[in-house]
């Protein structure tokens, strides 16, 4: 008597099925590791019946496995990353953004507690002078360069640095002021004042006129040739 040879049932719903409840579970967040893991044996568990099959069945469900498992684009993987990343970003956000605040805050409080309705540039260099130590530079002298404006009367830009002989663009302090006094102009430690949002440490000397430049206060040129000396002189 003939006998039907065995052959193996193609579980065409199977893709359908796991389609199904990845769409359903991973509808919420806290259960989708937990999905994702299940999957992993069920694909892994399937893939060891595969290989531990022989002949032409082992060949055959190894086949419906493959049909069944192949889903395509059905799951919206890119979607879940996006949703991560939207979420890293928002705590980013969130984070970075108190520690600007506060750091603005107390930036703010410091320049507004210094910030007079006038500075004059001979107090600045004498405030630059005192956070010199006076053991290591006696008898030397700090960098203060003038210029007045070829273009615009009255306008000049001044360049301030605690070390001697520095050239101008490498000095720590660049004021630039118009003929009324305004600072239109301020670089400190390399960063424009205009453009940057927290400064960071700064000296004494360079608070006053940041300060000064914040608050609208008058720059006044009272000596053109402030005294750099430090020491004795």
């Amino acid at each position: 008597m003939m006998t039907e040879p065995v052959t193996a049932a193609v579980p065409a719903n199977i893709a359908e099925f796991i389609v199904a409840e990845v769409h359903r579970q991973t509808a919420e967040a806290a259960l989708r590791a937990k999905v994702e893991a299940k999957i992993g044996e069920c694909v892994s568990s399937a893939v060891d019946s595969a290989f531990r099959s022989y002949g032409d069945v082992g060949k055959q469900i190894e086949k419906a496995v493959a049909a069944s498992l192949n889903i395509g684009d059905r799951i919206d993987v890119p979607a879940y990353g996006n949703m991560v990343m939207a979420v890293l970003r928002a705590k980013m956000d969130e984070v970075l953004g108190e520690l600007v605040n506060n750091r603005l805050a107390a930036e703010m409080n410091d320049i507004l507690s210094i910030a007079p309705k006038e500075v004059k540039l001979s107090a600045v260099v004498e405030a630059m002078i005192d956070d010199i130590d006076k053991h290591d530079r006696y008898g030397t002298y700090a960098t203060c360069i003038l210029e007045e404006s070829e273009h615009v009367s009255g306008y000049w830009t001044i360049y301030l640095d605690p070390s001697s002989d520095v050239k101008k663009y490498d000095c720590a302090l660049r004021i630039s002021v118009t003929g009324e006094g305004a600072i239109y102009s301020l670089v400190c430690d390399r960063k424009d004042a205009k453009t940057t949002v927290v400064m960071g440490g700064m000296d004494t000397y360079q608070k006053m006129v940041f300060a000064a430049y914040c608050c609208g206060s008058k720059f006044i040129i009272d000596d053109p040739e402030p005294s750099t000396g430090i020491g004795d002189f």
